[in-house]
């Protein structure tokens, strides 16, 4: 018996076991050598799917859709910006909108869309927000003391999520993008 906390060495054999009658040769080093070399062009060629430079995020626009029971329904559109040499190939968009540190709605969309090289592509998504979550925001928001200036402030908002992209293992990859901003409650909403 070994005492606790010792370690043990396994030696794996240079041969490999007798398998139908035959003898197996003596594994070479070349062998190995090519092995790996073989693993490593075709893990090296995974790595070439991905594209140069991750697509950058943005929200274009933000309306309010439908309002019904205790739901409200926006639709946000994001800009996507492809600053790489081939097309993306989008397969779907997840996303959180967070007003003022607090979520706020959520949503996806699950459609197909091609981003060109050095181009930009607008992908709706239908948020959904809970009226009770908006209720508490707006709670939260007045009982904040009002600003020194006696201005109005801003509503700070961030989008989040992630940009499903073609390819990758698994046939998608998820890219996470964040877009923060403030919007003025006195003007109109950015375009």
């Amino acid at each position: 018996m070994e005492p606790r906390g010792s370690v043990r060495t396994i030696r794996l054999p240079d041969t490999l076991p007798e398998g139908d009658g035959m003898n197996m040769k003596k594994i070479s080093g070349w062998t190995r050598a090519l092995f790996v070399m073989v693993a490593l062009l075709l893990l090296g060629g995974c790595a070439g799917l991905n594209p140069e430079s991750e697509p950058r995020v943005s929200l274009a626009n933000l309306q309010v859709q439908e309002v019904r029971g205790l739901e409200t329904v926006f639709l946000v559109e994001l800009r996507i910006l492809n600053p790489d040499d081939t097309a993306l190939q989008l397969r779907g968009v997840d996303c959180e909108l967070i007003v003022d540190g607090r979520p706020f709605a959520t949503g996806l969309s699950g459609g197909s869309y091609e981003v060109p090289p050095y181009g930009s592509l607008t992908v709706p998504v239908r948020l959904y927000a809970s009226m009770l979550d908006m209720v508490s925001s707006v709670v939260a928001r007045l009982q904040q003391p009002p600003p020194r200036s006696g201005a109005v402030e801003p509503l700070r908002y961030e989008v989040t999520g992630h940009v499903r992209l073609a390819g990758g293992i698994g046939g998608t990859r998820a890219l996470p993008f964040a877009s923060k901003g403030e919007l003025s409650l006195l003007g109109p909403l950015p375009r």
